[in-house]
């Protein structure tokens, strides 16, 4: 427990040191006034000859008296006079030794923050906590508070709480929730060094890799390119006297490095940029000693360098390598990570963490990572790591985003809070019809992902949802409630719920389509055919209501529009009942070794069509090529014969030089693969006859180039 007693000043009657820290207001208090109980409040600076208590007493009295019935009357600018006010007295504190403080009197309460930007969130708090306790004060619209009316201090876990949230993204949210944010916040953010030397850079600023030229990549032992982010600051920032920015030097995104003969000479290899880079940096920090500047612990910055960092030099190491599953910390790669942070930290006193918080292949699922990022947080508590940003989805729309926002902001700042208590605290507050059955929902998926050893997955797909945390039988009773309760909420609530079960529409199709004719499947088999289920319409119409949300227009990182997802359902697996099948369901028997991922081949049979859309839609992916068994007995009254590919090669997914059948060991027909309109599958078709065979293989070659993989969906024979 801290004091809120500055360094420099003492306090001679009330001594902070007592306080109670403890969450949501409670604490010690002396007994005294109740806010319902007096007639209204008077605000006032703590030092009438401090500018900045004043402007915060002036914020606070004009804030309140908006939330306040009767206004001016309410929060007075008047000393009490004869009405028994409540006071609220407001003070700055550079040298707090805490980042708050709350105490409370007989009189009223007072509230001390270390500078501006807590004082905000702190006079926040106060007003929620005010409204829960005098109902003349408006606070429905902010989050619940974590400090209440009660003699409270404390200090945050992390000074940089950045959150990349579409929640966040709200500049009045972000100062109520006290998160910083990145496209603000710095000079320099992330992988963005090309804003700088992009454009018309001359050749010396780009890296050589392997004796080449390679313009996607950086040198930064040039001093072409120290000159060029020495004007870039010069001109946009200045020299930091008044106002000190924070720049992020780091290599493109990209492993390449620089091994000119100059990168070469302070040490740079194949593998690590790491000594050009912090050789570039301390130029830098020595050019500009206000200013600091940070790089990135990732890619080829993954070790830090042998001697000590300047003093306005820090780093941001990345935790992509730390799985999301139960005892990641305690694991291998856990105490690799671990590690590395040492080392980082024996050079800087400035280590901040960027984490990971969405599956950035799926942003329409959701993705229970709360419990998993309150153990994490406390971890780089420990390590004394100084900052911390967490990396969503932008602003791009994601399920649950606004109590996400609100508990991970919550966390980073003190992560001891209990999630669920959180997360039921948020619905509670927010959502009066429905906020039970989100809780719920929301809670035992925290609990399954909490305990999963298989993780959640950064660019996974539904089954790797299922595998870890989803239960369909459990999301698509969830999914029909929702649907049920919506009509009976009302005003913000519903709005959100009507953009929530539109996005959700779309983690129905997915289940729909990975169960094909189970349960929870999307049809219903009969015979050698399936029926697509009407309820299937229904589905696809709710997710066409994306349209109507700005935020709801991409599925993925990578920019999947919703409305190409929609049109390559209707296209591909609206056809399945128009095929007869016979091997429908039919287990097949994998004579190529799979990859691990992918033993199971009931994608190849399961009368579910691929989508173009990415290759977690239906796809089987083979790093070798692919050959498997089918049952003769089926393929002896087939009459045709058809299998497609996926060629996307951004992922090294190309289409099969050549398809062929076996019957008994010998080469029966072979099969050229042919494009569709847009080049992205490619299908091979056309008669058998494999009565008569034994053993059948169907066997597909990859074509030629290094770790080109191929990704197959359905075998078709047709009769």
């Amino acid at each position: 427990m801290s004091s809120c007693i500055s360094r420099s000043k003492r306090i001679p009657a009330l001594l902070c040191a007592t306080l109670c820290l403890l969450l949501a207001g409670a604490g010690c208090s002396a007994a005294g006034l109740s806010p319902a109980d007096c007639a209204g409040y008077a605000v006032a600076p703590a030092d009438d000859g401090s500018r900045e208590d004043v402007r915060w007493a002036d914020y606070l009295r004009d804030h309140l008296r908006r939330r306040a019935d009767g206004g001016s009357r309410t929060v007075s600018d008047e000393a009490a006079g004869d009405r028994k006010l409540f006071g609220l007295t407001v003070r700055v504190d550079s040298l707090l030794k805490g980042d708050f403080c709350v105490q409370r009197d007989r009189r009223g309460i007072r509230i001390t923050a270390r500078d501006g930007r807590t004082m905000l969130w702190l006079q926040y708090q106060l007003m929620k906590s005010l409204s829960g306790e005098d109902a003349r004060i408006e606070a429905a619209d902010l989050p619940p508070a974590a400090v209440g009316l009660r003699d409270t201090v404390g200090r945050f876990a992390f000074g940089y709480r950045g959150l990349y949230t579409p929640a966040a993204q709200d500049v009045d949210l972000a100062g109520i929730l006290s998160t910083d944010n990145v496209e603000t916040g710095w000079g320099l953010w992330g992988h963005q060094l090309d804003r700088v030397l992009a454009g018309d850079a001359p050749q010396e600023v780009f890296a050589t890799v392997g004796g080449e030229a390679y313009d996607g990549q950086f040198c930064f032992s040039s001093d072409e390119t120290f000159r060029r982010i020495e004007a870039y600051v010069v001109d946009n920032f200045g020299e930091g006297d008044s106002i000190p920015e924070r720049f992020v030097i780091a290599p493109a995104d990209d492993d390449a490095v620089c091994t000119c003969k100059a990168c070469s000479a302070v040490g740079n290899t194949p593998k690590s940029a790491t000594p050009a880079v912090m050789q570039m940096i301390g130029r830098l920090a020595g050019r500009f000693p206000r200013h600091t500047f940070f790089t990135l612990g990732y890619l080829s910055v993954q070790e830090p360098p042998a001697v000590e960092m300047p003093a306005n030099a820090g780093v941001i190491v990345s935790a992509m390598e730390l799985p999301l599953s139960a005892d990641a910390l305690k694991s291998a790669r856990g105490k690799k990570f671990a590690a590395r942070l040492d080392r980082w930290k024996n050079v800087t006193g400035k280590v901040y963490i960027w984490d990971y918080i969405q599956n950035y292949d799926d942003y329409l699922t959701p993705f229970p990572v709360l419990e998993r990022m309150g153990e994490r947080l406390r971890f780089y508590r420990d390590k004394g790591v100084e900052g911390v940003f967490l990396n969503g989805s932008g602003y791009d729309y994601v399920p649950f985003d606004d109590m996400r926002t609100y508990v991970l902001a919550s966390l980073m700042r003190d992560p001891a809070q209990p999630v669920e208590g959180l997360i039921r605290r948020y619905f509670a507050a927010n959502y009066p019809k429905s906020g039970d059955l989100l809780a719920d929902f929301c809670v035992q998926a925290e609990r399954r992902a909490a305990a999963s050893g298989t993780g959640l997955n950064l660019y996974g797909s539904i089954r790797d949802a299922e595998a870890s945390w989803l239960d369909a039988g459990e999301f698509v009773a969830f999914y029909d409630a929702l649907g049920r309760v919506l009509p009976t909420a009302k005003d913000a609530e519903r709005r959100h719920l009507h953009e929530l079960l539109t996005a959700l529409s779309y983690t129905r199709l997915e289940v729909a389509r990975r169960h094909a004719a189970g349960p929870f499947g999307f049809a219903e088999r009969t015979g050698d055919r399936l029926r697509v289920k009407p309820q299937a319409e229904k589905w696809l119409a709710a997710l066409e209501e994306s349209a109507s949300f700005a935020a709801m227009k991409h599925i993925s990182e990578s920019g999947l529009p919703v409305g190409e997802y929609l049109d390559a359902w209707r296209s591909r697996i609206a056809r399945a009942e128009t095929v007869s099948d016979l091997l429908l369901g039919a287990g097949l028997k994998a004579v190529s070794k799979p990859d691990e991922r992918y033993a199971d081949l009931g994608v190849l049979t399961d009368g579910v069509r691929g989508l173009s859309a990415g290759y977690h839609y239906g796809w089987h992916i083979s790093s070798a090529d692919l050959e498997v068994g089918i049952p003769a007995g089926a393929a002896s009254r087939a009459h045709r014969f058809e299998m497609s590919f996926l060629d996307l090669p951004r992922h090294r997914l190309r289409a099969p030089q050549s398809v062929a059948i076996y019957k008994d060991g010998v080469l029966y027909k072979t099969f050229e693969p042919a494009s569709d309109a847009e080049g992205r599958i490619f299908t091979v078709s056309g008669p058998v006859d494999l009565s008569g065979a034994e053993r059948i293989t169907v066997k597909a070659l990859r074509p030629e180039g290094g770790r080109v993989q191929l990704a197959a969906d359905e075998i078709y024979l047709i009769p």
